[in-house]
């Protein structure tokens, strides 16, 4: 008997390791949302702040925020909101915040959104994030302390709902049956200057769900920066013009070609001011005649020294570009003892539109 069960096993084991491979198999799936009973919860109140949950950068209703300004520095704000639920607060199992792009701006093709973001700009959903309970001493000290009596601008209301009562002694934060919930996203520094709109949206055990809406505005920052402190147009002969030409490479600090780069939340066209390194007049008029550009496929811009000149094709949000500057001089002054000339160069920004979407 034990020899003959040993000799069914083997041939098991034998038969499994020759089974066919079976075609993959597409199978349909499907559900149906139970709304029934119960009501859904109520997002009583809501705001945008610094990551401390109370500051912004203005006074202004709402919360005003400032990006960094700095090549991949980003900005993290924090969110919040009170929810409470007619069938109690237990009930709520997930408070979510839904940030949206602002609308009508498009981003751009030089624009890299940050991991788990659309990316896509022109007033789509950007991201969800999941917000997290508060104690009940932290969400009263917070909201009923901190943002009431040093921000109270800050928060928007749904219908019915306010500071009083909400922080009432006998109220719903009081008596556990409403709460803080809070969290932290992150902003690229290159996200566009606007006004990005916000859900908090309660969910309770059923999937009911109940929103509140508000928006912030982030604030517009000018801002660029270059890996060039210096332009060296060496040996020039005169009357003839000499182009120093940058590149699209990011180098250490003039270790290349002249590169600039767009590191804030506009676009911006670059501007150059210089002087004449001592070259000076002659019958009132400059020895010396710059150009300068951005980018190889935009127009030189003619400047003489000491008048501001903004140049043309502006750079988009993160955007690099090579600058390309050049120099004609039409006399060397009989005055200047030296072979060197030397001066000042004064590079600068101007906010340029967002780009607009496309009509759809």
């Amino acid at each position: 008997m034990r020899k003959l069960i040993y000799t069914v096993a083997v041939v098991a084991l034998f038969a499994l390791s020759i089974a066919p491979v079976l075609a993959n198999v597409n199978v349909n799936t499907g559900l149906n949302r139970d709304t029934t009973g119960g009501a859904a919860p109520i997002v009583k109140a809501k705001w945008e702040a610094n990551a401390d949950f109370y500051t912004d950068a203005s006074t202004d209703i709402g919360a005003q925020l400032l990006p960094s300004g700095m090549f991949q520095v980003n900005k993290t704000i924090g969110m919040c909101a009170i929810v409470t639920d007619p069938d109690g607060l237990a009930d709520v199992i997930n408070v979510y915040a839904d940030v949206f792009y602002p609308d009508g701006i498009a981003l751009g093709d030089s624009h890299v959104a940050l991991p788990d973001q659309s990316g896509e700009g022109c007033g789509e959903f950007m991201q969800e994030d999941s917000l997290s309970k508060l104690s009940k001493a932290d969400g009263i000290a917070l909201f009923c302390n901190t943002v009431r009596n040093n921000n109270n601008n800050l928060p928007v209301f749904n219908q019915g709902y306010d500071y009083d009562e909400i922080c009432a002694s006998d109220g719903e934060l009081q008596k556990d049956t409403a709460a803080v919930f809070c969290g932290t996203k992150d902003i690229s520094y290159e996200d566009p200057s606007g006004d990005y709109k916000v859900w908090a949206i309660g969910q309770d055990a059923n999937g009911l769900q109940g929103i509140l809406e508000n928006y912030f505005t982030y604030l517009p920052v000018t801002a660029f920066e270059t890996d060039f402190n210096q332009v060296a147009y060496g040996n020039v002969r005169l009357n003839t013009h000499k182009i120093i030409s940058g590149d699209l490479t990011w180098n250490a600090l003039n270790q290349g070609k002249a590169s600039v780069r767009n590191v804030g939340n506009t676009r911006l066209n670059m501007t150059v001011w210089q002087n004449d390194m001592g070259l000076g007049k002659t019958d009132g008029l400059w020895n010396v005649e710059y150009d300068a550009r951005v980018g190889s496929s935009a127009q030189y811009a003619v400047y003489n020294p000491e008048v501001t000149t903004t140049l043309e094709d502006a750079l988009d949000l993160s955007e690099l570009d090579e600058v390309d500057f050049s120099i004609d001089i039409s006399k060397f002054p009989p005055t200047h003892t030296s072979e060197t000339y030397t001066g000042t160069m004064t590079l600068g920004a101007v906010y340029a539109s967002h780009l607009v979407c496309n009509p759809t």
